[in-house]
């Protein structure tokens, strides 16, 4: 069970510190305690085995204690991203119908009688926070209802298939969909990825990740898992902030995507920093760009750097690559965990040959059992098979994984079929250049056209001419975006960091449509 990871740890380590804030410390056994007081609020309040929690908030020591104490209460906590801007909360609020929301006071004061939370039984601000509540909600401010109930443990009884968490991400077209993941999915995944990172109780990650988003609550399991601690730090728009207190805390691990690494080589002090704390950094959410990986390597710390691959359905993890393999396996993304298997398939649904390209499947006791209330599109994503990541790419002789685009990121330019990812990687060298995203664009005569959308680093200039130039002296004409979107930055999603195609996508089409007009 998820919760007994935290458990464990406070039995075998109460006085160790848990989880550090930049303006709070909380060891194990003070982290159990508050957890034990939310599973009894959460059960004086109605809630029962297999209800859904809602928990729209920031990272914090309230969210670990409350997603802990859900799960000691048999329930099944749902993360969403805070604010009232989220851009997955109304359709997850009803998808998963929780027994209870906390929310933080943005949201809140956004709460109007027609708002979906407004149907919630019981629904709890994270602050104070003046109201006027929805019909049939219940409004309290968390603390004071935490501080009103016992301390001791929870007597509950659930088992490993039982759902631990509904983690919505957004699908291909940007509509959220709740992958559900139970316990045994998630101690698994923790398992794996523990030994081949050798965690152990003197690990401290620095989390700049949020935990409704699968990485970052990977991060968290994990190091709970061997009695380490998690520095918690909301404050990556300031990167230097959160390199100062890595520094300050002797971080000894470091996680991101590749938006994050970007920010810091581009747009920090990092060579100014120095971490002699650090063990190793690892890297997910997307595939990092060859060129952006060696940049990495030439300016970031000079400590073990793991590529790694996964998916929300996998409760975080499948492949990495050992980071002795980065060099000579550059774009690879490794090989499965322990405990994973993945074939590449081609569209008959056979094994692929080696080098041939087809989509990852995946099984292992990791994987989700499906979707939320979508039975369709969990019998089009899983199958005897197992998981169909939608990823394609193909395996070298050795076994190594390499992608070369997602299904839904791949272009049919008159008869060619031509990958997003191809023309990014080739993009991400061009001199000056901070982020990269090459979407569809319609066109009347060749179906649709690369476009790419490009924001360069602070200082540093460029032009659709030199851009389209670059390109065409390393990448056939098909391949060629047609057109070149300057920005300063690229939208992305939540706090997560991702770039959100999506909307890409559609900004492209709006453009062709007014161009065309």
């Amino acid at each position: 069970m998820v919760h007994r990871l935290l458990e464990d740890a406070a039995a075998l380590s109460p006085g160790a510190v848990a989880l550090i804030e930049p303006r709070r410390t909380i060891t194990y056994a003070e982290l159990n305690r508050l957890a034990n007081r939310y599973a009894h609020l959460l059960i004086a309040t109605g809630v029962r085995r297999g209800d859904r929690v809602v928990m729209a908030l920031e990272n914090s020591t309230d969210l670990v204690a409350l997603y802990f104490g859900t799960l000691k209460a048999g329930a099944i906590a749902v993360p969403l991203p805070a604010g009232p801007r989220s851009d997955r909360l109304v359709r997850a609020v009803v998808d998963s119908s929780p027994a209870v929301a906390v929310v933080d006071p943005a949201t809140a004061h956004e709460i109007s009688s027609t708002h979906p939370l407004a149907s919630v039984p019981s629904l709890f601000v994270s602050s104070n926070v003046v109201l006027t509540p929805g019909r049939g909600v219940s409004y309290a401010r968390l603390q004071d209802a935490v501080q009103s109930v016992s301390d001791g443990p929870v007597d509950v009884r659930s088992i490993d298939v039982d759902l631990a968490a509904i983690i919505y991400t957004s699908g291909s077209t940007g509509e959220p969909r709740g992958v559900m993941l139970s316990h045994r999915n998630f101690v698994a995944n923790t398992q794996s990825i523990v030994q081949y990172l050798r965690l152990t109780s003197h690990d401290r990650v620095m989390c700049v990740l949020p935990f409704y988003y699968v990485y970052g609550l990977s991060l968290l399991h994990t190091h709970i898992a061997v009695g380490g601690s998690i520095v918690i730090d909301n404050r990556f728009a300031f990167p230097n902030v959160v390199l100062n207190a890595m520094q300050q805390h002797r971080v000894t691990g470091f996680a991101g995507v590749p938006s994050t690494f970007a920010l810091l080589l581009h747009r920090s002090g990092l060579q100014d920093v120095t971490l002699p704390h650090l063990r190793y950094v690892t890297q997910a959410g997307g595939g990092m760009a060859p060129a952006r990986v060696l940049e990495w390597l030439e300016r970031g710390p000079r400590v073990p750097f793991y590529v790694m691959y996964g998916a929300t359905e996998a409760s975080a993890r499948l492949t990495y690559l050992d980071p002795a393999r980065l060099r000579d396996k550059l774009g690879s993304i490794g090989r499965p965990i322990p405990n994973v298997d993945i074939v590449v398939v081609t569209e008959q649904d056979t094994i692929a040959d080696t080098g041939e390209i087809g989509e990852l499947v995946a099984r292992g006791t990791n994987i989700s059992r499906g979707y939320w209330n979508d039975e369709e599109e969990t019998r089009q994503k899983f199958g005897p098979r197992g998981y169909y990541t939608g990823d394609l790419g193909y395996a070298d002789e050795e076994g190594f994984l390499f992608l070369v685009g997602r299904k839904h990121d791949m272009l049919k330019v008159g008869a060619h079929r031509v990958g997003a990812k191809e023309i990014e990687d080739v993009l991400q060298g061009f001199p000056g250049l901070h982020e990269v995203a090459v979407v569809p664009a319609p066109h009347a005569i060749l179906g649709e056209v690369p476009v790419a959308f490009v924001s360069m680093r602070d200082g540093e200039a460029a032009d659709a001419e030199g851009l389209g130039a670059f390109c065409r002296a390393r990448l056939p004409p098909h391949k060629v975006p047609t057109g070149f979107f300057l920005r300063t930055e690229l939208p992305k999603l939540g706090t997560v960091g991702k770039i959100d195609k999506v909307r890409l996508r559609e900004e492209a089409r709006a453009s062709v449509a007014d161009a065309t007009a």
